[in-house]
C-alpha cells in the first residue's frame, strides 16, 4: 500500500524546486528546455540521444505548468466557493494551446511507461537523417507528424509555438500582466552574444 497523501502543510513548492513558484516561473522553465532543444538541433545536429532526451523534456515541461496552472484555477474557484471542471479546464487548454495535446500524451508515455495517446490520437515523434548542403551541416532533424497527415513538423518551430501560446494562455487567464517577457537567462545568452547589455548576475539579480 502506498503512503497517504499528506494535505497542504503551506510549506512553498520552492522547498523542492527552488525557483519554481508559480505557473510563470514554470513557463520560464518551458523556455529553458527549448531553448536547450533548440541548441542541440542547431549545434549538434549528428547526435540523436540528446536530441531526444531534450524534446521529452520539452513535453514533460509544458505537462508540468499544465498542472501548475490547474491547481491555480483549482484554489481560485475553492476561495470563490465556485465549481471547478477539469474536462472543461482541458478544453478550453488545448483549444488555446494545440501543442499542449501532443506534449501530454508525449509526457504520460515517458512517466507511465508505456505508450498513452490521450487526445493526440495516432500522433508519432520521428528522427529523420536529413543530408545537408553548403549551408546546413547533415544531421537528425526531429518533427512531429499529427493524426491525419505524413507531413512532418520541425519541432524546433512547434515548441516556439508552444512557448507564444502558453504566454497568450497566462495572460488571457490573468496569470500575468505582461505582454511579453524574455526570462533573465535568456536576456542574459543574448547579451553573451551580441555583448550590448549588462548581465543581470551574481547574488543581488542571478
Amino acid at each position: 500500500m502506498s503512503p497517504s497523501r499528506p494535505k497542504d502543510a503551506g510549506i512553498p513548492p520552492t522547498t523542492h524546486t527552488a525557483l519554481i513558484k508559480d505557473p510563470v516561473s514554470m513557463w520560464e522553465k518551458l523556455v529553458w528546455d527549448v531553448e536547450v532543444f533548440r541548441d542541440i538541433q542547431c549545434s549538434y545536429p549528428d547526435e540523436r540521444q540528446p536530441l531526444a532526451y531534450a524534446a521529452i523534456n520539452v513535453s514533460i515541461a509544458s505537462w508540468s505548468l499544465g498542472q501548475w496552472v490547474q491547481s491555480a484555477k483549482k484554489r481560485a474557484a475553492r476561495d470563490k466557493r465556485e465549481e471547478f471542471s477539469d474536462t472543461l479546464f482541458w478544453a478550453n487548454l488545448h483549444q488555446m494551446i494545440p501543442e499542449q495535446a501532443m506534449c501530454d500524451a508525449i509526457a504520460n508515455t515517458s512517466k507511465h511507461s508505456r505508450y498513452e495517446a490521450r487526445d493526440w490520437q495516432g500522433g508519432e515523434v520521428r528522427i529523420d537523417w536529413v543530408e545537408g548542403n553548403e549551408d546546413v551541416p547533415s544531421g537528425w532533424q526531429f518533427s512531429h507528424v499529427h493524426s491525419g497527415t505524413n507531413v512532418a513538423k520541425l519541432a524546433q518551430n512547434t515548441f516556439q509555438s508552444l512557448c507564444n501560446n502558453w504566454w497568450r494562455y497566462l495572460v488571457a487567464h490573468g496569470h500575468t500582466e505582461d505582454e511579453l517577457r524574455t526570462p533573465r537567462f535568456l536576456n542574459n545568452k543574448i547579451a553573451r552574444i551580441f555583448g550590448d547589455r549588462p548581465l543581470e548576475v551574481g547574488e543581488a539579480k542571478g
